[in-house]
């Protein structure tokens, strides 16, 4: 069963939610505005602090840990995360209306989430369409980058970058650029899981999460990742 719960701005649409697993009513989407702001720029912080909390975990494993226990990170981990971010940006495509259904609407959270979709009238594209259709090219783009990047490292030349004197200048490396860009990229898509907790939309063909066990696991995971693209980012650094 589910139930339309409208945001408290009156140009968001009507969203149908997971009614079975938590009550509608209860949801932070449907308190007022202001408590949705605070809640939205809560969870946001609270993810952030704990993806630097992961980063210090992972920095503390690097020091204990052998070289040969840890190297994975380095050279298997962005091959794992490269080829999941290349699956899922296809889906996005494939499974177009599961993926629409994760894109919060604008409007949401007291009508604090205000992203444009600049041209999407022009292409035809509603406003779900639009980013649900970018970030699924980004993760294409930016995995297949890592991917190769960390597999044929002398494919991609290395970039220099000098600060004040030649003498002593920053060396991007092939992975720099696209570690970075995984870390944007999943910055950019962390509303999305935030808004999963607050408005619990239905999603076609996956189900719908524990309430608030689930979510909050979906959180914990969104800090591990943060902090993974994080370190690849610093480590990439020479």
């Amino acid at each position: 069963p589910s139930s339309s719960l409208f945001a408290s701005s009156s140009s968001t649409p009507p969203i149908k939610t997971n009614d079975e697993v938590k009550d509608p009513t209860t949801l932070i989407s449907a308190q007022d505005s202001t408590t949705q702001q605070l809640s939205f720029l809560a969870i946001g912080s609270g993810i952030f602090l704990g993806s630097i909390a992961f980063l210090n975990l992972y920095d503390t494993l690097e020091v204990i840990l052998p070289p040969s226990i840890f190297a994975p990170f380095y050279t298997i981990l962005p091959c794992v995360l490269s080829g999941a971010f290349i699956a899922a940006g296809i889906a996005h495509f494939a499974l177009e209306d599961t993926f629409t259904a994760f894109v919060p609407p604008k409007g949401s959270w007291g009508g604090l989430w205000q992203v444009p979709s600049p041209g999407s009238n022009q292409l035809g594209l509603t406003y779900e369409q639009y980013h649900s259709f970018w970030s699924g090219i980004a993760e294409v783009f930016v995995g297949s980058w890592l991917l190769i990047a960390t597999l044929l490292p002398g494919v991609l030349p290395l970039t220099l970058i000098t600060y004040g004197s030649c003498e002593d200048p920053l060396i991007f490396s092939a992975t720099t650029i696209p570690a970075a860009g995984m870390y944007f990229l999943t910055a950019c898509v962390t509303p999305a899981n935030i808004y999963m907790y607050t408005h619990n939309p239905l999603v076609p063909r996956i189900p719908a999460l524990p309430y608030p066990v689930g979510h909050a696991a979906r959180g914990v995971l969104q800090c591990a990742l943060l902090a993974v693209f994080c370190k690849l980012t610093i480590h990439s650094l020479q």
